[in-house]
């Protein structure tokens, strides 16, 4: 099972909304942009994984995609990701209705963890740590290629898988 911590986006979204310059109130700004520059690191949470026998798992900084390529790579694995599970909360929802699933999909810096373990030790993990883990798809045996897909099984299309340092721009 694929599995990642906390919610995704809304650190890319403090930058999306400076970008676009983005009308949005208050507390929402306030939000993203905490996201974007207070970034909570999850060593207790990291800790929890080993404890609940995870060995696979990695921040997600330079994009969920982006950074599940890598481990899967690293991980001689394919991976399956549903769209429809990946964490996004409401301010980053409703700040960009038509945005926020690629936000979340290939927006970096949330530095959440971004882990594969059997569905025991996932269920383990969320018991045991305050912050909300969802499951998002799974390993596949194979070539290391992440396929985004919808609820039906359909792909989806990101513009980016996220932050690559070596792709030339």
């Amino acid at each position: 099972v694929l599995a990642v911590t906390g919610s995704l986006g809304c650190a890319a979204a403090a930058l999306r909304a400076e970008e676009v310059g983005a009308a949005l109130d208050d507390a929402t700004l306030a939000h993203l942009r905490n996201a974007q520059n207070r970034p909570q690191p999850r060593m207790a949470e990291g800790i929890e994984l080993v404890r609940r026998g995870v060995t696979a798992a990695m921040d997600v900084s330079d994009g969920l995609l982006e950074d599940l390529g890598k481990l899967c790579k690293a991980s001689q694995v394919g991976a399956i990701v549903r769209a429809d599970l990946l964490p996004a909360d409401g301010f980053l929802r409703r700040a960009f209705p038509d945005e926020w699933l690629s936000l979340a999909a290939s927006g970096g810096e949330d530095y959440e963890i971004l882990f594969a373990a059997p569905a025991e030790a996932v269920k383990a993990v969320t018991e045991a740590i305050d912050l909300p883990v969802a499951a998002i798809g799974e390993t596949t045996p194979g070539a290391a290629v992440v396929s985004f897909v919808d609820a039906d099984g359909e792909p989806v299309h990101v513009e980016t898988p996220g932050w690559d340092h070596f792709r030339p721009i």
